[in-house]
C-alpha cells in the first residue's frame, strides 16, 4: 500500500512539473521574437562565469550548514567530508520524484559511517530553515517594494494575500516540528530509536539561518549581473530578483515530485518579473539561471566525484 501512495506522489508531482513546465515553454516561445540579442564579449563571458562562481558558493555555504547542523546533533564530521557528501547527494535532484537526492545523502553518510538518526534529524531543521528563510527574505522584500510592485502587475494577487501565504511557509516548518516532536512523534522515534540526538543550540540554528539567507542573496545578485550584463536590463533590482527567487524557490521545493523544482520556479519566475523586466528578459533570465544552476551542479559533482576518489585512496 505505501509503495502505490509512494507511486501516485511520484506521478501526481512529476505532472504538476511537466504543467508548470509546459507554461513556461509556451510563454517563452510566444515571446522568443522579442528576446533579448545576446552580444558576446568579454563582459558576457565575464558575468557567465561570475553567476557560476556566486552559484557554486552557494552550494558550499550551503553544505557548510548542514555539517554545523549536524555536528551540533553530536556527529562527528570533516568540512571536506560533508561537503563530498552533500555535493554528491544534490545532484541527484534531478531525478523525478524531488526526494533522490535527500535519500541519496542518507545513503552517503551511512556509508560513511555516520548516524542515520542524526543525519536525518539536521536534514530536517536544514530543509525547515531553508523554507523559512526564502519566507523571511520574501516578506522583507513584499514590504520594501511592494507598493511599487503592483504598480507594475496589477493581476498579482494583494500585498496582504502574498505576505498571509509567505506567514504561513514560515509556520508550516514550526507546525510540523510540533507535530514530529509533541503530537504524533512515533514515526520520528522509529527513526530515532532510543538514540539521543542533541538539538542544535540557539546560536548555531540563527547561523544557519542566516547563512541560508545570504544564500538566497547571493543568488539574487547573480541573477541581477545576468539580467544587467547578459540581456541589457537598465539599473540593479537584487531585492526584487531574491524575492522573486526566493519565492519560486519555495515553490519549486515543496512542488511534490518535481526534480530541483524544473517549470515550478521558471514559471514563477517569468510570472512576477515579466511585468517589470518584460516578457523577453524575464523568460531568457529564468532559462539562463536554471542553465547556471544545473550547469554549476554538475561540475561539483564532478570535483566531489574526484575528491572522493582521493578520499577513498588516501589512508583511513
Amino acid at each position: 500500500m505505501q509503495e502505490k501512495i509512494k507511486s501516485v506522489y511520484r506521478w501526481f508531482g512529476l505532472g504538476i512539473g511537466i504543467i508548470a513546465l509546459a507554461y513556461f515553454l509556451n510563454s517563452a516561445l510566444k515571446q522568443i521574437s522579442i528576446f533579448p540579442a545576446l552580444h558576446w564579449g568579454l563582459g558576457t563571458c565575464a558575468s557567465i562565469v561570475a553567476t557560476t562562481v556566486l552559484s557554486g558558493l552557494v552550494m558550499l555555504i550551503g553544505g557548510y550548514s548542514w555539517i554545523l547542523l549536524l555536528r551540533a546533533t553530536g556527529e562527528t564530521l570533516t568540512i571536506p567530508k560533508g561537503l563530498v557528501i552533500f555535493t554528491l547527494a544534490q545532484f541527484a535532484k534531478y531525478i523525478p520524484g524531488n526526494v533522490a537526492h535527500h535519500a541519496g545523502r542518507i545513503a552517503l553518510a551511512s556509508s560513511r559511517g555516520l548516524t542515520v538518526s542524526k543525519v536525518v534529524f539536521s536534514m530536517v531543521i536544514e530543509a525547515s530553515w531553508l523554507v523559512v528563510a526564502a519566507s523571511v527574505l520574501a516578506t522583507a522584500w513584499l514590504f520594501l517594494v511592494g507598493d511599487g510592485l503592483f504598480e507594475y502587475a496589477k493581476e498579482l494577487p494583494t500585498l496582504f494575500q502574498l505576505a498571509a501565504g509567505i506567514a504561513a511557509a514560515c509556520l508550516f516548518p514550526l507546525l510540523a516540528g510540533w507535530i514530529l516532536f509533541y503530537w504524533h512523534p512515533g514515526p520520528l522515534q522509529r527513526i530515532l530509536g532510543n538514540r539521543a540526538v542533541k538539538t542544535p543550540s540557539l546560536p548555531i540554528l540563527l547561523t544557519c539561518l542566516f547563512i541560508y539567507m545570504l544564500c538566497f542573496l547571493l543568488m539574487g545578485a547573480a541573477a541581477d549581473i545576468l539580467a544587467q550584463y547578459l540581456f541589457g536590463a537598465s539599473g540593479s533590482h537584487i531585492l526584487l530578483l531574491t524575492g522573486a527567487f526566493a519565492i519560486a524557490w519555495v515553490a519549486g521545493f515543496l512542488a511534490p515530485g518535481a526534480p530541483a523544482g524544473i517549470g515550478v520556479r521558471e514559471a514563477i519566475l517569468l510570472k512576477i518579473l515579466t511585468p517589470i523586466y518584460g516578457p523577453g528578459i524575464a523568460a531568457g533570465l529564468a532559462i539562463s539561471l536554471r542553465a547556471i544552476t544545473t550547469l554549476t551542479d554538475g561540475l561539483a559533482f564532478a570535483a566531489a566525484l574526484f575528491a572522493k576518489g582521493k578520499m577513498d585512496s588516501g589512508p583511513p
